[in-house]
């Protein structure tokens, strides 16, 4: 991408390193895509404690109201995976994830707030590839009003073929019903640091010093004056800059303020009012 990745603006689209192409093309390769494959692969959901299943076909018409996880999340002291809830803003709900990356994952979705729900493992995909039939499990599904996005999780150098045909087989049911798919391998340089530190100032805060609509107000006249302002231009722009830098990380995390977010974030960074609200 070129020019400035500002943070106010960005998707987590635009943050992720993605599974390639040509990766994907190895495991389409191992898949019977026969014709009427999507009315033979059949997807199965939880409701509550019932399990509904169906075709592939018909999974745009699976209501979410009440869906949960396809698979219990337990914690025992020796396990060798990471799962956890991680509370998310745009939902208002804590949402389950197996592993540091998933964590990592659910993080920067809630940070772009592009979705209105978030379900994690959603359904069970059954599927014919290479030895007969095969199962998957993709680890979330982001819904918004303008599309849905299956998202797979998994590190750069650590996909088998086996891996590659489950994500391939995911890929085509996303493309047979109009949704969006992506394998997440990581994220670009310095993103995630700089997310996590805007993630540090998420929850809500009281502002009984009324400092979020002084320094808006202090960015917004820069801007109209078109001049630069940095973070610590804006911190210092208060009496108190100590207590002004977290009101300013917070206005980051909730994008009314933007920053380029693929670069180091310091005292020096170039801050602007963010040119889209999204919450």
């Amino acid at each position: 991408m070129a020019g400035p990745l500002w943070s106010d603006t960005c998707g987590w689209e635009d943050l992720a390193l993605l599974c390639g192409e040509k990766d994907l093309a190895v495991g389409r390769a191992m898949l019977n895509l026969d014709r009427g494959w999507s009315a033979r692969w059949s997807a199965t959901w939880m409701v509550g404690k019932v399990k509904r299943a169906g075709p592939v076909e018909g999974l745009k018409a699976v209501p979410l109201a009440g869906c949960v996880p396809w698979r219990g999340f337990a914690w025992h002291q020796k396990q060798s995976h990471r799962p956890g809830l991680e509370s998310v803003v745009f939902t208002g709900r804590q949402h389950a994830f197996e592993s540091h990356r998933e964590d990592q994952f659910v993080m920067m979705a809630d940070f772009t707030g592009e979705s209105e729900e978030l379900l994690s493992q959603p359904f069970l995909l059954e599927f014919e590839g290479m030895g007969g039939w095969r199962e998957h499990i993709p680890d979330f599904l982001l819904v918004s009003g303008r599309d849905r996005w299956l998202v797979d999780v998994r590190p750069a150098g650590r996909m088998d073929d086996d891996d590659l045909m489950k994500f391939a087989a995911t890929s085509e049911v996303a493309l047979a019903l109009g949704w969006g798919y992506a394998v997440v391998t990581g994220w670009r340089p310095l993103t995630w640091r700089n997310v996590d530190l805007f993630y540090s100032r998420r929850r809500p805060m009281q502002d009984r010093l009324g400092l979020k609509p002084l320094l808006m107000q202090t960015a917004r006249a820069a801007e109209a004056l078109s001049e630069t302002l940095t973070f610590r231009g804006l911190a210092d722009s208060y009496e108190f800059p100590a207590l002004a830098r977290p009101v300013i990380l917070h206005l980051l995390w909730h994008r009314q303020l933007g920053v380029e977010v693929a670069a180091p974030f310091r005292d020096s960074s170039v801050l602007r009012v963010a040119r889209e609200a999204v919450r």
